[in-house]
């Protein structure tokens, strides 16, 4: 797959358009990605390439309306307010170099870096360093539960899925989104317990849901929550 970046503007708003040529795609399609914001059109070929600029056109309307019900964005900026366990937290650059220190009583998170430019980058590795950590110790907290044995947990930036599960040979291969860290604690075990339960049952099917409610309780306040919330996941970390 190729792809083509161009820029357009639509009612002063800046349009950052990618478009990816596919072989296997059967029509232009484009869809707004929540975590670099960015129009992703996707190319049925390269003689298609004509069709899906007049097919972005024919639809900026509809681009700039999903961009503009995008939550605010929230860049890794020292002074910079961002989304952390459920509550908002501000961005500290110290020069300690204890790399993270959370004051949960302040809601700080004071962070390590040599120089601003490298500030944003640093954020992003603790964040993604404490969500390993977490999501590592539910994971094995639930699989204990349901008598299962994990293999390896991974933590990703994923575009549409918070968690998956594949078991091999006995085996759990779970794989998390990062930007759980971001959400209330009770959402972070809730998604853990949810792939621990897949180690019993692959699908989502009422027994599924059964081993889900018995190992966690009441799933329905975390599922509410990332339903109405994510998207504000996906803002964090996003630039203005």
């Amino acid at each position: 797959m190729t792809s083509i970046s161009a820029t357009n503007i639509y009612n002063d708003a800046k349009l950052n358009i990618i478009y990816n040529n596919s072989h296997r795609a059967k029509k232009v399609t484009l869809k707004v990605n929540q975590i670099d914001r960015n129009i992703r059109v996707i190319v049925p070929g390269h003689k298609a390439f004509p069709a899906a600029k007049k097919f972005v056109e024919k639809n900026k309307v509809w681009i700039a309306h999903q961009l503009a019900t995008l939550p605010p964005a929230q860049p890794f900026e020292d002074g910079g307010f961002i989304l952390f366990h459920g509550e908002q937290y501000l961005l500290k650059h110290i020069s300690s170099p204890k790399e993270f220190i959370v004051d949960h009583e302040a809601r700080l998170l004071n962070v390590y870096s040599p120089d601003n430019s490298s500030f944003s980058g640093r954020v992003r590795r603790m964040l993604i360093s404490e969500a390993r950590t977490e999501l590592k110790r539910l994971t094995v907290y639930y699989a204990n539960k349901v008598c299962k044995e994990i293999h390896k947990v991974s933590v990703r930036d994923t575009a549409t899925r918070w968690g998956s599960c594949i078991t091999r040979n006995g085996l759990g291969n779970i794989n998390y989104s990062w930007r759980l860290i971001c959400a209330p604690s009770y959402v972070l075990s809730y998604v853990a317990a949810h792939e621990c339960a897949h180690l019993v049952e692959a699908n989502h099917s009422k027994d599924f849901w059964d081993v889900c409610s018995e190992i966690y309780g009441d799933v329905n306040r975390p599922r509410q929550w990332l339903k109405h919330n994510g998207p504000l996941l996906y803002a964090v970390g996003a630039k203005i």
